[in-house]
């Protein structure tokens, strides 16, 4: 399981700030060290919950299920406040959505994929009556966390307060008894340990965009190399290069792999869409010409036909960007 702390965060912030200052050090140097997986392994379509990543404002709260309730406030006609057992049940959605952490390098592990189950924030919205004055939705958790998404977004009919993790009830460390899934942005939007929501007028600025971090926090295209790793070196001509790619709710049209440092780039064929918010697999038949060191790099295309931009950027402030690069050493 990857974990990402307030203090892990706040770490993160000061490399970045060291990086800024030593632009040699960002590309291979500290932030890829501090978070990129050191071995190659091939990625599942759903994570195990004991793998996905774990993030936290602090440590998880604690919470007693028979003191527990969701309140819906602010600026609806009816407010309401539901137990457990009343979010339980009421109708169910099931969504598969992968999250990334805005705080993830490129192609690090701060990624992943679940299926979602909970009841849909459209639908309880609706029954609240929301004002026409209404602006932005807030979120707020037991540990003191909130963030915020506009009213727009939280109809949009795709947003969720989810109560189950593939398939069991929300471990504590993913936001039990229930957190906000909102596809195609980043992680800090999807606030864990939810206890009220609140409708409001102005623009609210959540924990990470008041310490200059991104508001809208949509997620930017990614592709990611998982086999073979980096610094292997493998044997024979015929050799199979697979990874994923992910661009939200934009999905992903295409995917190209270079195998000369980007000089050529060559189609790779793309596996069925697991779900419109989740990542896709891609795989490429790579035919060696000789034996030799290569840098393979690749490159995803998302659903509106924009190119992942190759330009290389640091997390902060609205997520990291550039391309996956490997190298290889190839043997008869």
């Amino acid at each position: 399981m990857t974990v990402l702390t307030r203090r892990i965060f706040l770490k993160m912030t000061g490399l970045l700030a060291f990086a800024t200052a030593w632009p040699g050090a960002t590309h291979s140097g500290l932030l890829d060290r501090f978070f990129r997986s050191t071995h190659a392994s091939r990625t599942v379509p759903i994570t195990p919950n004991d793998e996905f990543y774990v993030t936290s404002y602090r440590s998880p709260p604690t919470i007693r299920l028979n003191e527990w309730s969701l309140a819906i406030n602010g600026l609806v006609e009816r407010p309401m406040t539901l137990t457990y057992d009343e979010l339980l049940a009421r109708p169910t959605v099931s969504q598969i959505v992968t999250l990334e952490c805005v705080g993830n390098t490129v192609a690090g592990e701060f990624i992943g994929t679940a299926e979602w189950e909970g009841v849909s924030l459209r639908a309880l919205l609706e029954e609240a009556g929301v004002s026409a004055t209404a602006y932005d939705v807030v979120f707020r958790a037991a540990d003191g966390y909130s963030d915020g998404i506009r009213l727009d977004r939280a109809l949009a009919g795709d947003v969720l307060i989810a109560h189950r993790m593939n398939g069991v009830p929300l471990p504590l460390g993913h936001g039990f008894p229930a957190r906000l899934i909102v596809p195609g942005h980043y992680g800090m939007k999807s606030v864990q340990w939810l206890s009220a929501i609140d409708v409001v007028a102005e623009d609210y600025k959540g924990y990470y965009a008041q310490k200059g971090w991104t508001d809208e926090a949509i997620v930017k295209t990614m592709s990611r190399i998982d086999l073979p790793g980096h610094g292997t070196t493998i044997t024979g001509f015929r050799q199979t290069v697979e990874g994923f790619a992910f661009a939200g709710v934009r999905g992903i049209q295409q995917v190209e792999i270079s195998t000369d440092g980007g000089e050529r780039w060559e189609l790779a064929a793309l596996d069925v869409p697991l779900a419109p918010a989740a990542w896709r697999f891609w795989r490429y038949e790579w035919v060696v010409r000789q034996s030799g060191r290569y840098t393979l790099l690749v490159r995803a295309t998302d659903g509106t036909g924009r190119l992942q931009t190759s330009i290389e950027q640091e997390p902060a402030p609205d997520g990291a960007a550039g391309l996956h690069e490997i190298t290889v050493t190839v043997r008869a």
